[in-house]
């Protein structure tokens, strides 16, 4: 992949990550040199693919922004500006995120989920070998990934629901074993809880497809509907006493709030879902990508509501998290 491709792949990034809410990143210095890098050879190529109009003296072209970049030649012959007006710059960023998708289209209906009878360890045992064979889920894999169920107690107090699958993910089969599930993991243990005794689950089976280097793309309605009931059927065999939405894919999903709400006017209050008290709050990769002592405390705070829900001790030490 050349620098302009990189350039594009993380200005998508950034892009997914402001409409997520977070108002500030931190860049590497290396990316950062990187872009500017990339832009202003983006730039020199704009420059150089203009014909100037035919004058009797036509004067030479202007040097371009970076000095180590040649300057364009001026033709002898310029040709008429009706050939030049078709020579268009690539666009940096692209018009609409489902033409990214390279999965099908149109997805079947959502499936019709008829639990058996049983324990709880039993009805998610039979949940999830029917997932795992889902025709629609497995067409939709990126190439060596593996469909993604929730994992956890069958009977836990509280349901972490994530978006969806990132790469390490796909590749494990399981939810949140990357950098941002590591994270999730120091926030339960700070709540007195470990993993094993939540159940932690995503709203998507599988990764979403998209054409960049690096990063992942939102999963459309279509695809959230679709994986919807077995989401669903999980929380069934849970029965929790609080659900807990991390990021917007989450939010939307469960929640279903104005579309232009930032997860700011979300995040913070309870909701409800299928009769469960239900907490919004950013995804964990917030946090990768916004490590501030103000992102963290927000964070915090909704799980320091969550913990007073579920009636656990909280210590002033606590209570007095990133103050």
């Amino acid at each position: 992949m050349d620098l302009e491709d990189g350039a594009r792949a993380v200005l998508e990034e950034l892009k997914r990550q402001r409409q997520e809410g977070v108002d500030a990143v931190y860049l590497e210095q290396e990316t950062i040199d990187g872009l500017r890098t990339a832009m202003g050879s983006m730039e020199a190529k704009v420059s150089s693919a203009v014909v100037p109009e035919a004058k009797p003296e036509p004067k030479p072209a202007p040097k371009p922004i970076l000095e180590s970049a040649p300057e364009p030649p001026v033709p002898s012959n310029p040709a008429p500006l009706v050939e030049v007006a078709e020579v268009k710059p690539k666009p940096i960023v692209k018009p609409a995120r489902k033409a990214e998708s390279s999965g099908p289209s149109v997805l079947p209906s959502p499936p019709e989920v008829n639990l058996p009878d049983g324990d709880p360890e039993s009805r998610m045992s039979w949940l999830r070998d029917l997932v795992m064979a889902c025709p629609t889920c497995n067409a939709n894999l990126n190439p060596g990934a593996k469909v993604v169920f929730g994992v956890g107690k069958p009977d836990a107090d509280v349901f972490f629901c994530g978006e969806a699958p990132g790469n390490d993910e796909e590749m494990e089969g399981e939810p949140f074993v990357g950098a941002a599930g590591q994270l999730l993991d120091k926030i339960i243990s700070a709540t007195g809880l470990t993993r094993d005794v939540v159940y932690i689950g995503n709203v998507m089976n599988w990764r979403p497809q998209h054409d960049q280097a690096f990063g992942n793309r939102p999963p459309t309605e279509e695809e959230t509907n679709f994986c919807l009931p077995y989401l669903k059927a999980q929380l069934e065999v849970v029965q929790p006493k609080v659900i807990v939405a991390l990021g917007r894919t989450a939010a939307n999903a469960l929640v279903q709030p104005d579309p232009s709400a930032k997860m700011g006017d979300v995040r913070g209050r309870w909701w409800e879902f299928e009769g469960v008290p239900l907490m919004v709050t950013y995804h964990p990769s917030y946090l990768l990508h916004n490590p501030s002592l103000i992102g963290k405390r927000r964070v915090w705070e909704d799980f320091l509501l969550v913990m007073e829900r579920l009636e656990l001790p909280i210590s002033d030490k606590q209570r007095g998290f990133f103050e």
